[in-house]
C-alpha cells in the first residue's frame, strides 16, 4: 500500500493539529513494513519531519509561498494530485479538512477535527470560516473516507449532515510518553528557571484564540486572586487569531502582574511546565479532542476543564468539569482545587489511569485500518 500524508497545513510551531500530524507520522513509520510505503508532504522549514527510513519519503514545499492562500490552494488542488499520480499513490490522507477536489486514482481520506465553523462561527475570521465550511461540505460529497478525532466530533457531524451516507471513523488522539507523573523535579525546576518562573501557578497551555475562553479564565482567576496572593495565572501558547480581547481583559482587571504570557514554548518543555503547575485549567468552549487536557492528566496534575463537547470524553471522572460560560463556576472550581488536597490527590491518581487509555500508537493503528478499508473498497469494485 502506497500512502501519501498531506502535512502541508502544519507550521513549524506546533499545537493541536500539528501535534497530531507529527505523532501520527512517527507512529505510522514505526508500523511500516514491506507492504507499506509512506510519503509525507511538509513545509520546507519544518525540521521535525526529518525522517530517514527505508520506505519513507519526505517531500518539502516552500513555506514562504504556502503561507499565501492562493498559492496554498494551487498546491492542494494541482501539485498534490500531480504527486499522487507520479508516485502511484493508493491513499492520500489530508490531515486538516482541505483535500484535492480533482478526481484521482488514489482514495481520499480526510480528517475533521471539529465542527466549530458551523456550530460557533463567531470564533473564526471570515476567511477561516468560509474555508472550513467549504471543505467540510466538499468532504461530505467527494472524500472517500472521513476521520473524526473524537466521538463528540462525529456526533456533531452526524447532526449537521444527517443525510450523509459517508463512512465516518473515529481515531481518538494520544499523548507522548514524555508526559508522565515521574518527571525529574530538578528538570522541572530548571525549565521554570529558564522561563524566569516560580511556583505556585495555575497553568493554561494552548493557542490564544476565542474558542479557548481565556477571557473568562482571567476573570475567574481575578475573582480568587486575593485569596491566593502568591499564585500567578500562566498562559502558555502562541497567538492565533482574534486574541486582542484577552489582553484587554487583563488590563481592565489590573492583572498585568498576576497573568503571565510566555508565548510559544518548545514541545520538550511542556511536560515540565505542566508538572510544575498546582492546577491545570482548560475551560474551552469547544474542543474536537483536547490534547492539553490529556497531557495534563498523564502528568498527574489536577485538572479543571469544561463539561462540553469532547472534553468529558477525554477527561472522564479524572478532572473537575465546569460550565465554561460561567466565570463564577470556573472560579469556584479553581478555588476547590487549590484548597482541597484530598481532591487534588484523587484527581492525580484518576488522571494517570484515564490518560493510559489513549496513545498515539493506537491512533496510528486505527488510521492504518482506515487506509486498509480504502484498499478493500477498491478491490471490491
Amino acid at each position: 500500500m502506497r500512502v501519501m500524508v498531506d502535512c502541508t497545513q502544519i507550521s513549524r510551531n506546533k499545537a493541536g493539529v500539528g501535534i497530531y500530524a507529527l505523532n501520527l507520522a512517527r507512529e505510522l513509520i514505526g508500523l511500516r513494513s514491506d507492504n507499506l510505503k509512506l510519503w509525507f508532504v511538509v513545509q520546507d522549514d519544518d525540521e521535525d519531519f526529518a525522517f530517514k527510513h527505508n520506505g519513507v519519503e519526505v517531500i518539502r514545499v516552500p513555506a514562504r509561498i504556502f503561507r499565501h492562500l492562493p498559492f496554498r490552494f494551487l498546491l492542494e488542488q494541482l501539485y498534490l494530485p500531480w504527486l499522487a499520480r507520479k508516485h502511484k499513490i493508493d491513499v492520500l490522507h489530508s490531515l486538516h479538512y482541505a483535500f484535492p477536489l480533482l478526481k484521482l486514482q488514489a482514495r481520499k481520506v480526510v480528517t475533521f477535527h471539529d465542527m466549530t465553523s458551523f456550530l460557533m462561527p463567531e470564533v473564526h475570521t471570515l476567511i477561516r470560516l468560509r474555508y472550513f465550511q467549504f471543505f467540510i461540505r466538499a468532504g461530505t460529497r467527494w472524500a472517500d473516507e472521513l476521520i473524526c478525532v473524537s466521538e463528540s466530533t462525529r456526533n456533531d457531524y452526524a447532526r449537521l449532515f444527517p443525510n450523509s451516507s459517508k463512512p465516518v471513523y473515529v481515531t481518538q488522539l494520544g499523548k507522548s510518553p514524555a508526559f508522565t507523573p515521574d518527571l525529574d523535579p530538578e528538570q522541572v525546576r530548571q525549565t521554570l528557571e529558564r522561563y524566569n518562573l516560580k511556583n505556585p501557578y495555575v497553568l493554561y497551555i494552548g493557542t490564544l484564540e476565542p474558542r479557548k475562553n481565556l477571557e473568562r479564565l482571567v476573570e475567574a482567576f481575578h475573582q480568587i486572586s486575593d485569596s491566593f496572593v502568591e499564585h500567578i495565572l500562566l498562559i502558555v501558547g502562541m497567538k492565533g487569531w482574534m486574541y486582542e480581547d484577552i489582553f484587554r481583559t487583563v488590563r481592565r482587571l489590573g492583572m498585568g502582574k498576576r497573568v503571565v504570557f510566555t508565548g510559544f514554548v518548545d514541545e520538550k518543555d511542556a511536560p515540565h511546565l505542566i508538572a510544575g503547575a498546582e492546577v491545570f485549567a482548560y475551560p474551552s468552549l469547544y474542543e474536537g479532542f483536547g490534547i492539553p487536557v490529556l497531557e495534563s492528566l498523564a502528568c498527574g496534575t489536577p485538572t479543571l476543564t469544561s463539561n462540553v463537547s469532547s472534553l468529558p470524553e477525554v477527561a472522564g471522572d479524572a478532572a473537575l468539569l465546569v460550565n465554561p460560560l460561567n466565570a463564577h463556576e470556573i472560579a469556584h472550581g479553581l478555588r476547590r482545587l487549590l484548597e482541597d488536597p484530598v481532591l487534588r490527590d484523587s484527581l492525580r491518581k484518576k488522571g494517570v489511569a484515564q490518560s493510559s487509555r489513549f496513545s498515539w500508537h493506537r491512533t496510528a493503528i486505527e488510521t492504518l485500518s482506515v487506509y486498509a478499508k480504502c484498499r478493500r473498497d477498491v478491490r471490491e469494485r
